[in-house]
């Protein structure tokens, strides 16, 4: 049955894929698939949702049937108990099989409608984490930090995580016994990752997947429009819950697609579904030993400044050597941030720079 056609609630409720899915037993791609419906078809939210609820509720010994099966059996309980005919009939609303069964659809609806203004009254990116976490094959852990202060977080894999205030985090119980590595998160993180090529690290936040083999980076996923990771170590790949291509990035042994480097920022902003690279506001020096005679210039010629930049902030610098072969710098720059080093460099050379998908772009007319 093609999904695109579930309008009614019968048509999620007689569909194996969904029921499996529901139980926690939906193969990998059918979860991706039914994990994705609503970014897909938001307006059947109402009865995807409802869906949802019922066969929660009933997902007991007694429903374990599609439902199809299951008006049957009511029917079929309703002839066996019907009354012969020596004795006086009962009205049909007074049946004992009837009022169970308006009792459950009474059950049933105010559940819905409590779970459903629940629902809507959530923030995004707390409505997203909960779906993702219910929808969970393995069994998970939650780690909530309720406090002022940053609370450190040790997987079994040796990855550590320090949480932030007013997040929160789930894993798989048995971490280090999953072929992939996978965390939900809502709020912002820090994590240091174990590595393991052969066990990709995925962190899942709002609309956002990251995929690291092994580094150091920032998820942010509070509830605002923009959702940002920011990479400290290492290479971090990004991409969306709906890209078409994501179970290919996914299941690659490689980092594919957006790949971000440290100093680098990867940023979806939810209300126009974009994913964008950039620079971090203020980059840091790597966690590398750096000399400060590095940053003491004299006459030194701008290839070899540009490069003592590249290597200690980790970011591309492109400019024209030909044209700038004959600028030269003097010049000692200590602890200023590197916008600012490249303010007083394009100053001193007349140049100008600017910063364009996660590198710094150099313009000059050259030097005489």
């Amino acid at each position: 049955m093609k999904r695109s056609n579930h309008s009614e609630l019968d048509d999620f409720l007689e569909d194996d894929s969904f029921r499996l899915w529901i139980f926690g037993k939906a193969t990998p791609e059918a979860a991706q698939q039914w994990d994705d419906f609503l970014l897909l078809y938001p307006q059947k939210e109402v009865t995807f949702r409802k869906a949802q609820e019922v066969l929660r509720a009933i997902e007991g010994d007694t429903f374990a049937l599609p439902a199809a099966s299951v008006r049957h059996n009511i029917r079929q309980i309703m002839q066996d108990t019907e009354p012969t005919p020596f004795i006086q009939s009962i009205p049909w609303h007074h049946s004992p099989v009837w009022r169970w069964a308006a009792a459950a659809v009474v059950v049933l609806a105010v559940t819905w409608y409590s779970w459903h203004r629940n629902q809507q009254a959530l923030p995004p990116s707390t409505a997203i984490y909960r779906q993702m976490v219910s929808a969970a094959a393995a069994p998970l852990e939650e780690v909530v930090n309720e406090t002022t202060q940053s609370r450190l977080v040790l997987l079994a894999d040796g990855s550590s995580v320090v949480l932030q205030p007013n997040s929160r985090i789930s894993y798989p119980k048995q971490f280090d016994q999953h072929p992939k590595r996978e965390v939900y998160l809502t709020g912002e993180a820090f994590f240091e990752v174990a590595k393991n090529p052969d066990k990709p690290f995925f962190v899942y936040a709002d609309n956002l997947i990251a995929k690291v083999l092994g580094t150091s980076f920032t998820v942010r996923a509070y509830d605002r429009q923009a959702v940002d990771v920011t990479v400290k170590t290492g290479k971090v790949s990004v991409f969306t819950r709906f890209d078409k291509e994501r179970v290919e990035k996914k299941e690659s042994k490689q980092l594919i697609g957006l790949v971000l480097t440290p100093n680098q920022r990867g940023l979806f902003d939810r209300e126009e579904g974009r994913l964008l690279r950039s620079l971090v506001e203020s980059p840091n020096l790597l966690d590398m030993p750096i000399q400060r005679s590095v940053f003491e210039f004299n006459d030194t010629p701008v290839s070899a400044v540009f490069a003592s930049l590249e290597k200690a902030y980790g970011v591309e610098i492109i400019f024209d050597a030909e044209v700038m072969k004959n600028c030269y710098l003097t010049a000692s720059l200590d602890d200023e941030p590197l916008f600012e080093k490249l303010n007083m460099i394009c100053q001193t050379l007349d140049a100008q720079h600017e910063q364009m998908d996660g590198k710094i772009l150099i313009s000059s007319k050259g030097c005489q």
